[in-house]
């Protein structure tokens, strides 16, 4: 009986030890199988493409070549012709890569024009017509022995007259003030100190960004001066030469300008809340907009973007990043060609 559990013992000691053994034979395969799957190679900071299994210095620049590796297990890409790199602290630094925060701003988009002093003797005469038949008008209606047909043609006149006056770039408020004041608008032929009109040819693209009332900066070159205005109208009609649509500006100018001195028109206009990159955090490919996420430990993954407005500031982001990652804002080129360079060689070792 005693040798009975005797054997019995022995044979769960056996197993047990035959266990372990198992145990330790798969941790060495696996971890041997990760020491040959990284293949020590060396790089030049500088021109990346470089590489050789083996210490020495570039043979463009002459700079020492860096240890690293080179994975043979094939990594997850995720954009075609892309893959994850790591870049060590010290090629961070010699290349100038730099990171930044990612993080909601005001979209701020400017329209810029380029502009004139108001010189538009059209208008101008088109204005002086209408205030004539305006008060002509004025004082058939107060002598209705003259017969209703008369005072029906008058405002016939007058009503085509302004449709005139704004198909010339004249608004509502413009007609009503010529009607109350009973002149034209002088500032339509010469500035003067009391303030002045100013042209901006606007681009059809940019012409819903601009409204009546908005705020204008106008840079004076030829005085070195900036004054601010206010947009009071815009014309209906694009020229189909140029495709702009003039948008007039009043601005209170203490200096006299002269007619026709060239000015240029800023306009800033507020959008929206969203995420905004700098443009040199952006990589063009011209099929897709990538952007290098820092992962930590040097790990940058790349990341393709859809962008909207183009900002003062750069891109405003649609989809692909989140509040609080990190990206390279500088430096992008040598992520971008280690990015690809490494795809490559993945791609030629599984061919």
């Amino acid at each position: 009986m005693y040798k009975t559990k005797n054997v019995i013992l022995l044979v769960i000691l056996a197993g047990f030890v035959v266990g372990i053994g198992w145990f330790i034979a798969r941790d060495r395969r696996s971890l041997t199988r990760h020491v040959q799957g990284q293949k020590q190679v060396w790089y030049c900071p500088m021109h990346p493409w470089i590489k050789s299994d083996k210490p020495g210095v570039c043979p463009i620049c002459g700079m020492a070549l860096v240890p690293g590796h080179q994975h043979n297990e094939t990594p997850l890409v995720k954009i075609p012709g892309y893959i994850s790199v790591e870049i060590s602290q010290q090629k961070q630094q010699l290349a100038g890569i730099r990171t930044a925060l990612v993080g909601k701003n005001t979209v701020v988009k400017t329209i810029r024009a380029a502009g004139r002093v108001a010189y538009d003797e059209d208008l101008y005469k088109a204005e002086v017509r209408y205030v004539e038949d305006y008060i002509a008008y004025t004082r058939l209606d107060r002598r209705l022995n003259q017969g209703s047909y008369t005072i029906q043609d008058a405002q016939r006149k007058l009503k085509e007259e302004e449709l005139d006056l704004i198909h010339m770039g004249a608004t509502e408020q413009t007609i009503t003030q010529l009607q109350t004041n009973k002149f034209p608008d002088h500032s339509l032929l010469v500035s003067h100190g009391d303030g002045a009109q100013i042209f901006a040819e606007v681009f059809g693209e940019d012409l819903g960004f601009v409204d009546v009332g908005q705020k204008a900066i106008i840079d004076v070159p030829d005085y070195h001066e900036t004054f601010n205005g206010t947009v009071t109208s815009i014309d209906p009609i694009i020229d189909p030469m140029s495709q702009t649509a003039r948008v007039r500006i009043y601005i209170n100018a203490e200096n006299d300008l002269h007619s026709n001195m060239f000015v240029n028109v800023s306009m800033p206009v507020e959008l929206n809340e969203a995420i905004v990159i700098p443009r040199d955090a952006v990589m063009d490919t011209g099929l897709r907009k990538v952007v290098f996420v820092e992962k930590g430990e040097g790990q940058f993954e790349p990341r393709e973007i859809k962008t909207g407005w183009e900002t003062d500031d750069g891109f405003e982001v649609k989809s692909g990043l989140k509040e609080g990652e990190r990206i390279a804002v500088n430096g992008n080129f040598l992520l971008d060609s280690e990015s690809r360079v490494q795809a490559g060689l993945e791609d030629n070792n599984h061919v």
